[in-house]
């Protein structure tokens, strides 16, 4: 049999490590926190003592957890200094507890650290908790909390123990559920009720105090259970002053919520641990004389799982950093349930695929899949189950205490600006515009969205990022991000000068010459004049290296004459210029002998021809070049640039507008919301549950995208950005759907609500979204090749991929 140590710890060299913990996004000292926490658990043998433990276990490695309490003084990591802590905040705590996952570390960190840390800085007050607070910062107790499963929403009215007052302290009587960490611990928090009123308790080992070990499948993390029987402590064993019922309640939510976090955190770096063996492994796994890492079916695989562990990274850190930011309370802790819930499902895909993809050895003891799936079933069940926590933050929406929108910020006198503008024009003549010429329904009143486009530029809106030598305005992302965001908000209409501001604008500035940037910028800029795309070809779709347009030249003129087909051209129509990409040198294949032009649609030679969809609507064209021209000074780069041209020009696609994008789809969740409430339909639990799930996805997204946006403009942007296409559009997908479930049977009927009937329209037109741009499985294989550099398949010719 191979070596377990060769096969699932060192990488081929045609691969990259994806440590969730690399993040631009993060300050110099949160990184070398990280980086410490990182090189002291690989001096300790990377994933060795989860082995050593899960084969004596169950236990904890006491050399590690002295380590890095000794060593690293990570157990102070969020108590405040005068306490002896460091005083740091949840995104710190989430990066170590991510390093401590991915290596499956068995030490009582969580427990101690993210557990019992957070009840008694949040839940708690006074002498007795200050004690165990600086006991903990000092590495010289380990302790656990009482609390698990779905009886972590409400630990009070989940608890079977009885607090009762006795001369010189309180009586316990009751038996506790499954506690993480519990033998061996020094003290165990212990919420109880007196007298019908929640109050917690700390009792401390070696009082009498009888404890049950018991044998979790995780065996890296020992359990065991409270059996109290007229158990005596002193009076100082309470930890809350008494009287503060709904004190106790609002502070032990607000730790658990922080709890969650830091398990998620946990899961999230599990995830990435069990993702990164299975990627060392499938490379080296040779089946049919290649590795199965070039099987197409193992790439998707792979690269829909790496989507949805970064989708479940980017939830934790965005929550970390909302918690770290003070954020509302209820949004804090909706996104700590929702990053839980996210990250545990993503542990239990990436373990499960983990012993898929190991094939017969993954269901081995000798290989390592089985300790990550063990972990994935443990951290499910600690602090609440995903699908009880999806369906409570659809109640929560149903409820209105929660709202898919996110807040504004009214101290920004630019947001304010902005939408002050958008208040005042998108009324009277443009009133009709408010949420039309989305997906869908992009042909949508033209002639009066032109008009629109006229009134931004003269609003000076358009072109905001473009460099003032461009005619630009060159704002940071940051306030680019607040227009598109203010703009989706007030409900500004699809943009019909999108493809010329967004891409063929920033693809003059980077590669036109002065005399095209003179021509062609100022029309653009001033919503003059509209733009469309000329890529995709009927028997090419996606893969643009495998067009077969032609230009040749003119020899009397110089100028180029285009022959071809062109599909899926949205606006067309309505457009005045396209740009085409064609092959311009006779013989080339693949990516090689291409030319990007910019051609006027109004001329001999071209045809446009409208595509009705499957809503009813028709904004996509079909465009057939017999012998159409373009001038010899409206090519862009010479023959042979333009596979580099066109793949830079698709790179601007995921710009900025992405975060106004996801404020529109805030409103369609939001209606759909409303819709389920008046129609009743909420009250189905599948149905809260899903809305749940859109809102954490929503979510996951936003923060996700503020990542990238960040890390873009650094120049530092990482693989993850190549499944945002992919993230979005499934999503919304999946959006439509809900929509119509919400419905109900009225979903059947063609809708005289225009919200009901644009959302009717959106369902079916979202099946298109996961098509155009790169199908789905070319997007999965974008992911795995260029991102994961994952082989291609040993066939043919290979430059026709996009």
């Amino acid at each position: 049999m191979p070596d377990r140590q060769a096969t699932c710890q060192n990488e081929p060299r045609h691969f990259v490590r994806h440590a969730p913990m690399t993040d631009p996004s993060q300050t110099d000292e949160q990184q070398m926190i990280r980086d410490a926490v990182a090189r002291f658990l690989d001096r300790a043998g990377g994933l060795a003592p989860a082995r050593r433990i899960a084969d004596v276990g169950p236990g904890r490695d006491m050399a590690l957890w002295s380590g890095m309490v000794g060593e690293l003084g990570l157990s102070g990591i969020v108590l405040p200094a005068a306490e002896g802590g460091l005083g740091l905040g949840m995104t710190e705590l989430v990066l170590i507890q991510a390093e401590l996952g991915r290596r499956l570390a068995p030490v009582p960190f969580l427990s101690t650290v993210g557990i019992a840390g957070a009840v008694l800085s949040h839940a708690c007050d006074g002498p007795a908790p200050a004690r165990l607070r600086a006991a903990i910062a000092a590495g010289t107790a380990i302790l656990a909390v009482a609390v698990s499963g779905d009886g972590a929403d409400d630990p009070f009215a989940a608890t079977s123990v009885i607090g009762r007052p006795v001369p010189g302290g309180w009586s316990m009587t009751g038996r506790t559920g499954p506690v993480v960490d519990l033998p061996g611990a020094d003290a165990v928090l212990v919420p109880a009720l007196v007298d019908g009123s929640p109050a917690l308790f700390a009792l401390t080992t070696g009082t009498g105090l009888v404890v049950t070990p018991l044998d979790p499948v995780d065996r890296t993390r020992p359990a065991g259970r409270l059996d109290l029987d007229d158990h005596r402590v002193d009076t100082g064993a309470r930890l809350d002053p008494g009287g503060g019922a709904a004190e106790l309640r609002a502070g032990m939510e607000c730790a658990m919520g922080r709890a969650r976090l830091a398990l998620a955190a946990e899961a999230a770096g599990a995830a990435f641990g069990a993702f990164d063996a299975t990627l060392a492994y499938i490379g080296e796994r040779r089946q049919f004389g290649r590795t199965i890492a070039s099987f197409q079916a193992v790439k998707h695989r792979l690269a829909d799982l790496f989507v949805r562990l970064h989708t479940a990274w980017s939830m934790v850190l965005g929550a970390a950093g909302q918690a770290d930011g003070g954020a509302d309370p209820a949004l804090a802790a909706a996104e700590a349930r929702a990053a839980h819930a996210v990250a545990c499902e993503a542990l239990h895909a990436a373990a499960a695929e983990a012993i898929q993809l190991h094939g017969g050895v993954g269901m081995t003891w000798e290989y390592d899949p089985h300790l990550f799936f063990k972990r994935a079933l443990a951290v499910r069940h600690h602090l609440g189950r995903p699908e009880t926590a999806f369906d409570a933050l659809g109640a929560a929406l149903l409820a209105g205490p929660l709202s898919a929108m996110p807040d504004a910020d009214d101290g920004d006198p630019f947001r304010v600006d902005v939408a002050g503008w958008m208040r005042r024009h998108l009324a009277g003549r443009f009133a009709p515009l408010v949420d039309r010429g989305g997906a869908g329904d992009g042909d949508a009143l033209p002639d009066l969205r032109k008009e629109w486009e006229r009134a931004l530029a003269a609003g000076g809106w358009v072109g905001i990022g473009l460099p003032p030598a461009a005619g630009g305005r060159g704002m940071p992302v940051a306030r680019q991000v607040v227009f598109h965001e203010e703009y989706a908000r007030a409900g500004g209409p699809g943009r019909m000068g999108h493809i010329g501001e967004g891409l063929v604008a920033p693809t003059l500035v980077e590669f036109g010459t002065a005399e095209q940037k003179a021509r062609f910028l100022p029309g653009i800029l001033e919503g003059r004049t509209f733009w469309a795309q000329g890529y995709s070809e009927p028997g090419a779709g996606s893969d643009l290296a495998a067009i077969r347009t032609r230009a040749r030249r003119d020899p009397a003129s110089g100028d180029w004459i285009v022959d071809g087909h062109k599909i899926w051209t949205s606006l067309a129509h309505v457009s005045d210029w396209i740009f085409v990409l064609a092959r311009a040198v006779e013989g080339s294949v693949g990516r090689q002998g291409l030319i990007l032009l910019l051609m006027p649609l109004d001329q001999p030679g071209i045809t446009v021809r409208p595509i009705r969809q499957i809503n009813g609507g028709a904004e996509f064209n079909e465009v057939f070049l017999d012998g159409a021209r373009a001038a010899a000074d409206d090519a862009v780069g010479a023959p042979g640039d333009g596979w580099a041209i066109a793949t830079r020009l698709l790179a601007f696609e995921r710009g900025i507008s992405t975060l106004g994008q996801q404020m529109g789809f805030a409103r369609e969740l939001d209606a759909v919301v409303r819709i389920a409430r008046d129609e009743g339909t909420g009250a189905r639990p599948h149905i809260r549950e899903r809305l749940g799930r859109a809102w954490a996805g929503l979510r996951a997204m936003r923060h996700g995208a503020r990542r990238t946006l960040g890390a873009q403009e650094r120049g530092a942007e990482g693989a993850e950005v190549l499944g945002h296409k992919y993230e979005w559009s499934n999503w919304h997908r999946a959006l439509g759907e809900l929509a119509m479930e919400a419905m109900g049977p009225a979903a059947t009927v063609a809708d005289t609500d225009p919200v009901r009937a644009r959302l009717q329209a959106m369902h079916l037109f979202s099946r298109a979204e996961t098509i155009y741009g790169g199908t789905n499985e070319i997007q999965l294989n974008i992911i795995a090749e260029q991102g994961l550099r994952m082989p291609r398949e040993p066939r043919g010719d290979q430059g026709g991929r996009a």
